[in-house]
């Protein structure tokens, strides 16, 4: 017989006792990770069992609600079935109720009717959508309401917090939608039919609209906003919102949608605070939060998602700064083992934001790595609306076309022409204004080509552009997305690129030039591994070798990413022909031969927009439309 919605969740609440454990290993699906936290929660078995959607982990902020208010282990199925290991485990548990939590659009009938065979006792707290079904769980609940915390679906990140945080401090949750839509008649019913005073808005990354939150407090509602931007400030700000006295704080890697289902479920289920951490370690604010109140820590997920730093509640001002030490000693201790001489400059992308450098101050002769400068203060052109890309520099190449060539294949005719159409002196105050205070262009007489122009930069700027460029920060998303994907495209990989796995996306720009002291070699580049992301810039100097900056690319990644194998290697013949071309003696010159199409060739050099290839002993020329990258 299916209960009412007042039966549901009208019962005294129960104490849960904390786990034994000090970190709760999730499984490799949302299944089996639910599994493991109700084993720890529950080893002798619950009365009750609160089932939400697996595919849907947003639901389970809506289900920690309902485990909190009733001491339930927290459960999750497919939208049709139950896996086996989760009917395995209500056999374990032995409940006597179970509470879906979601309308048949997310748990099936078939599926209320599987639970059925486990326990008579089945109800569904749901509608058609989720906030249909969270406006149910709400006002069936029995904790007061004349606090509420609320907070938006866009991302899984900030309704699980509202749901602890509220657990945490006695009081009710709601999951709303106001990213986007108005405030709804019926989630001011339901606030004001629960006698609600006060709504405590927890967000961080998706925030609610403006509108949304005025429309509140024309309701008649206090309204408190708690959050931040960064998702792991905003876990600690919500809860600080939670009542002193704590036993426990339970610790989980928003990263993880899946463990944060669970964390959230155990978290609500003991009435504990939940806090984001990185996989390293515990962001500042939440390490002094749990170190002042105290209580134990329990991880939930494995050692990689959380490690034993984590654990150990130690900050990430500590640990990113044990890193960034370990990591420039692995860059020296890679270099000394090469000739030359050598700056470095890492950036880390998100993460710890980890920055390293060696002597990355330093001005030095930047080679072709200089181009990046050129690029982007074109595209700033063109964004000022002082140029388009159709623009025809005094060569007559297109700017558009003269940009891709000259990061493409590094053709440095395009460079001079770009630079001179700019004017030395302006692309220098463009330079310094933006901040590059290492960088600039020597001064060299219109026309004159500017390779050997004197123009310096250092390993830190030109990093430091690469980060800007990767956030959007230095030009709009369009252009700085437009010459990151010039870098994925250049064919030069001998360096940076090769030192990281196959497969592995890089964005670069190497540059080599004869100088002085020797063969300059040198690369920057944007490396998205599969754990983080990062920008490394190197320039060898005293002629180094490009074996140097391979091994201090492998550095790097395995810094971030782990230890590899072989790493990525490129064919010499980087190109092959798009169709029957002619290769012609000289830019524009006379065809020397035909060639067909899907012949791979050596590029060797560029002029604009011709190409020189090597073609048995000869080097001959082919217009860039005739070929495409392998």
């Amino acid at each position: 017989m299916e209960e009412s919605v007042e039966q549901r969740l009208a019962v005294a609440p129960v104490t849960v006792p904390l786990p034994k454990a000090s970190r709760i290993t999730t499984g490799t699906d949302a299944y089996a990770a639910a599994v493991g936290a109700s084993r720890s929660l529950f080893p002798l078995g619950t009365d009750t069992v609160v089932i939400t959607s697996g595919p849907y982990p947003i639901f389970a902020a809506v289900g920690a609600a309902v485990a909190s208010d009733s001491g339930a282990a927290l459960l999750h199925v497919g939208v049709t079935s139950v896996p086996a290991i989760v009917l395995e485990e209500l056999r374990r548990l032995a409940p006597s109720r179970i509470i879906v939590a979601g309308g048949p659009a997310y748990v099936s009938d078939a599926v209320i009717a599987t639970l059925r065979g486990v326990t008579p006792q089945v109800s569904r707290i749901g509608g058609a959508t989720l906030y249909e079904t969270a406006r149910a769980a709400f006002s069936a609940a029995t904790a007061p309401a004349d606090t509420v915390f609320i907070a938006g679906a866009k991302t899984t990140d900030d309704a699980p917090l509202a749901a602890v945080a509220a657990a945490a401090a006695g009081k009710r949750s709601l999951v709303v939608s106001g990213h986007a839509l108005a405030l709804d008649a019926a989630t001011v019913d339901a606030l004001r039919g629960a006698g609600t005073v006060r709504v405590v808005v927890v967000q961080s990354t998706s925030p609610l609209t403006a509108a949304y939150l005025q429309a509140l407090r024309t309701a008649g509602f206090s309204v408190s906003v708690v959050g931040s931007t960064d998702r792991l400030a905003a876990a600690a700000l919500a809860m600080r919102e939670t009542p002193p006295g704590r036993t426990a704080n339970v610790i989980v890697n928003p990263a993880k949608p899946q463990d944060v289902a669970v964390a959230a479920g155990v978290a609500a289920a003991v009435r504990q605070p939940l806090y984001y951490a990185l996989p390293e370690c515990m962001p500042d604010a939440s390490a002094s939060a749990i170190a002042a109140a105290g209580g134990r820590l329990i991880v939930v997920g494995s050692s990689t998602s959380v490690s034993s730093s984590v654990a150990s509640n130690t900050s990430c001002s500590t640990v990113k700064a044990s890193r960034e030490a370990a990591l420039t000693s692995a860059i020296r201790a890679t270099a000394a083992k090469y000739a030359g001489s050598f700056t470095v400059t890492v950036r880390q992308i998100g993460g710890l934001h980890e920055v390293a450098q060696v002597n990355g101050g330093a001005r030095r002769e930047p080679a072709s790595m200089m181009k990046i400068f050129a690029a982007w203060a074109a595209y700033k052109r063109v964004e000022q609306g002082r140029a388009t890309l159709s623009t025809r520099l005094p060569s007559g190449v297109p700017l558009e076309t003269c940009i891709r060539v000259m990061i493409h294949v590094s053709d440095n005719y395009c460079h001079t022409d770009i630079v001179h159409w700019i004017g030395i002196s302006t692309i220098n105050d463009m330079i310094r204004g933006a901040g590059f205070t290492n960088t600039y262009y020597g001064s060299v007489p219109r026309g004159t080509s500017v390779l050997y122009a004197g123009n310096r930069s250092s390993t830190n700027d030109m990093a430091w552009m690469m980060q800007r460029l990767a956030n959007r920060s230095v030009l709009s998303p369009a252009y700085s997305d437009r010459l990151i994907n010039h870098m994925r495209s250049q064919i030069w990989r001998s360096r940076i690129a090769s030192g990281i796995p196959p497969g592995v996306p890089q964005a670069s720009k190497p540059g080599a030039l004869w100088i002085a002291s020797g063969l300059l070699q040198a690369d920057t580049a944007i490396v998205n591994g599969p754990n983080y992301s990062y920008i490394v810039s190197i320039i060898g100097d005293d002629g180094p070798s490009k074996a140097a900056l391979r091994a201090i690319s492998r550095t790097v990644y395995s810094h971030f990413n782990g230890s590899f194998g072989t790493a990525a290697s490129y064919p010499v013949k980087q190109m092959v022909t798009t169709k029957p071309v002619g290769l012609r003696s000289s830019p524009a010159g006379t065809v020397v031969t035909t060639v067909a199409g899907g012949t791979a060739v050596e590029v060797l050099d560029g002029n604009r927009e011709w190409y020189q290839v090597k073609w048995g002993s000869r080097k001959l020329w082919v217009y860039y439309t005739g070929l495409r990258n392998r």
